[in-house]
């Protein structure tokens, strides 16, 4: 088998283009709507040229000729909604929605498609693609100096590719398609993540500057929840329908997990 590059290689690049409107809704809070297009050209990704056309491969001499071409393209479209300011003097923060579609037709500079003499089904849903996310942020001051920061994550699930487990084509790799189907067809579950720090702030003596402000509040004692829900956000899906986990998970991300941290201002 050979590896080599397409003698019309070239380097890929994304443009960008955008265009944003910013309102103050009162003083210290403004709303943002925010369109933003992506496109991708000349990405990287690999053909077999030596694949089985009707059993048989083209050269007799070689088993594989995988090429790393120029020849692939993307294109994400997304709207974002952002609020930025503070509630009653006591929360300040943001909230953002974002609505997107991102396509694109390879997988990396080394991905091969299902069919390499038919490249029409490799274009479909980005592997990063999530419709639909909204990330809250932000702290509240609460009496007797304490505060309480949040962040909050939602977000659709992202696709997989689902294949038949076979290598029906005879290219030597399983990756073939069930019929009708194109890449990244699947979707998992969405996401849903709560972090949550409670922090109570002290004022306590200064060992090097003591000329500074006495009043204020130099010493953070905080406890980090990530996770808070310890809600099961599974990920990396099993696309083959031959297989007994199929359109199952076979990871999660991180559990709820605990943290302590103190911070001293001297």
């Amino acid at each position: 088998s050979v590896t080599r590059t397409a003698a019309s290689l070239r380097a890929p690049y994304v443009a960008q283009t955008g265009v944003s409107i910013e309102r103050e809704l009162k003083r210290g809070n403004n709303l943002t709507l925010e369109y933003q297009l992506l496109r991708g050209v000349r990405l990287l990704r690999s053909r077999n040229l030596n694949a089985p056309v009707n059993g048989k491969r083209p050269n007799v001499d070689l088993f594989n000729l995988n090429q790393v071409e120029s020849s692939a393209r993307s294109r994400s479209h997304s709207v974002s909604l952002t609020w930025r300011g503070s509630i009653a003097r006591r929360f300040k923060g943001m909230a953002q929605y974002t609505f997107s579609r991102s396509k694109d037709d390879t997988g990396g500079a080394f991905a091969l498609p299902a069919d390499n003499f038919n490249l029409r089904p490799e274009w479909g849903r980005a592997d990063f693609d999530q419709q639909h996310q909204f990330n809250l942020a932000g702290t509240l001051d609460l009496p007797r100096n304490w505060r309480l920061g949040t962040f909050v994550t939602l977000a659709s699930g992202v696709p997989f590719n689902v294949t038949t487990g076979r290598d029906d084509n005879g290219d030597s790799l399983a990756n073939d398609r069930p019929m009708g189907f194109t890449r990244n067809t699947g979707e998992g579950p969405g996401l849903a993540q709560v972090d949550l720090r409670v922090t109570k702030l002290f004022r306590v003596p200064r060992l090097v500057d003591r000329r500074r402000d006495s009043t204020s509040n130099n010493l953070e004692i905080s406890v980090d929840f990530f996770n808070l829900f310890n809600r099961v956000n599974r990920d990396n899906f099993i696309g083959v329908q031959s297989s007994p986990f199929f359109g199952k998970a076979n990871s999660a991300r991180q559990a709820r997990a605990i943290q302590f941290s103190t911070r001293y201002k001297f």
